[in-house]
């Protein structure tokens, strides 16, 4: 879910929130400090390692005095229906302090169900802090399918009118996403700057198509980070998320000076159109989104190339000191968008839009750091690299590529046969092949 040491996690909505907030934590080898800013029922609290209670602000110094290990869980006391109460803000606030003091990572469940498997908010709710910088928005999907009901629904009459339905009707997946697309509903209290993801939860309990999935998810992402769907409940890690959809971006790397060749390799034109446009068109129709290529040698000849394409174009004027300055500039032009990226490089206009879309697959169903295309046990290009990555390729000096990642990250690599359909252009006669090539 993209938590992290650095995490001020909330976990909001319905259908699986403390199942995800306690999995999450045994996520991590050192402690982690969970709270509650809403009712958490009392059979959950022997879920964490230590539960303490916050009866007043006092009482959250007291208790990081002492050493913290494993799971600790803080609440306040429990009030009626066997039911603890949620930390006022003053206490939460504290946590948050001593959390940043002591480095720990601090995880949130800021929001009450019920344990029904989807909600709406009251007017009050969810109480998220301003400063949580990231909020997992959970639907239960065992709802669908049945009648939009108190019995299902907490709040049903509110869900439906944020949802456009009526009581009664059909839980689906429109009414999903009209809800969690509503600022009254799953968007509902998200601080500003804070990550925003979806879990759909309890996949196994439903039959949902893989094309289903990927049209409600890229909807989704036009407003959220990344679409989780999974099974939160499974006793592996591996297993609980099934897939995960996220904004997978394109850097076209059109830098260099094509010197070996004698012209900008670019510009030249195969099938009526430059290299670089068939990289770009192979992207777009790949859907990586958004695509940035990155400039350098005869920067103008290139932009007005591609004038028109939609994609971000960013000049590289330290072209000449290496691959790596190229790198940095695309990635820095769009790391903060996206989930993954894939490298293309603007000599390779015959790279299958399959190919592509392989990685994109690879990377949406499997937890792995770098994806790279394969020919006979070797490693080519392109490679997607998921955003865990992203510091150290912001970090590189030299002609260095993000291969150079290949000796501390795993890589998974995705075969292709055909290595003609991969194979760079680098001298006249590869051109030469190239224009009489029948694939």
């Amino acid at each position: 879910m993209r938590i992290d040491h650095t995490s001020r996690a909330a976990i909001v909505g319905a259908g699986g929130k403390s199942t995800i907030l306690f999995n999450a934590a045994k996520e991590f080898d050192s402690p982690v400090v969970l709270a509650a800013t809403a009712h958490l029922c009392t059979d959950q609290l022997r879920l964490a390692d230590t539960h303490r209670v916050i009866e007043k602000p006092a009482d959250v110094s007291l208790i990081f005095q002492k050493s913290i290990r494993g799971t600790i869980l803080l609440t306040g006391p429990v009030g009626e229906r066997d039911r603890t109460h949620g930390l006022s803000v003053e206490e939460i606030d504290l946590v948050r302090e001593n959390c940043d003091r002591y480095g720990l990572p601090l995880l949130i469940e800021a929001d009450g169900s019920r344990r029904l498997p989807l909600k709406a908010p009251a007017e009050h709710e969810p109480p998220i802090p301003g400063w949580v910088n990231h909020v997992v928005v959970v639907s239960g999907l065992s709802a669908l399918g049945k009648a939009l009901s108190e019995e299902v629904v907490f709040r049903a009459g509110r869900f439906a009118e944020i949802a456009g339905s009526q009581m009664g009707e059909r839980i689906n997946l429109a009414m999903l996403k009209n809800y969690l697309l509503s600022e009254k509903g799953g968007l509902k209290n998200i601080p500003k700057d804070a990550i925003r993801s979806v879990f759909f939860n309890q996949l196994d309990q439903v039959v949902i198509s893989r094309l289903e999935k990927e049209i409600l998810s890229k909807e989704l992402l036009n407003r959220f980070d990344q679409v989780i769907w999974g099974e939160a409940a499974r006793p592996q890690s591996e297993e609980r998320v099934v897939e995960r959809y996220e904004r997978v971006g394109g850097i076209v790397l059109a830098a260099g000076g094509s010197r070996r060749f004698g012209k900008p390799k670019q510009l030249l034109e195969w099938k009526g159109k430059p290299f670089l446009w068939h990289v770009i068109h192979k992207g777009l129709l790949s859907g990586l989104d958004p695509i940035v290529v990155v400039t350098g040698a005869n920067h103008e000849l290139v932009e007005d190339a591609i004038s028109g394409l939609p994609v971000m174009q960013v000049h590289n004027p330290d072209w000449e000191r290496g691959l790596s300055t190229s790198v940095r500039r695309g990635l820095e032009k769009i790391a903060d968008q996206i989930g993954a990226a894939v490298f293309l490089m603007s000599d390779v206009p015959q790279v299958p839009v399959q190919l592509i879309e392989k990685l994109i697959l690879a990377h949406r169903t499997k937890s792995g750091f770098i994806f790279s295309a394969a020919t006979q046990g070797q490693f080519i290009n392109p490679v997607l690299f998921d955003r865990r990555c992203f510091e150290d390729l912001l970090k590189l000096e030299g002609d260095r590529g993000g291969k150079v990642l290949f000796q501390k990250y795993p890589v998974e690599a995705i075969e292709w046969g055909n290595a003609e359909e991969v194979k760079d252009i680098d001298r006249k006669e590869d051109y030469e092949w190239l224009r009489g090539w029948n694939g």
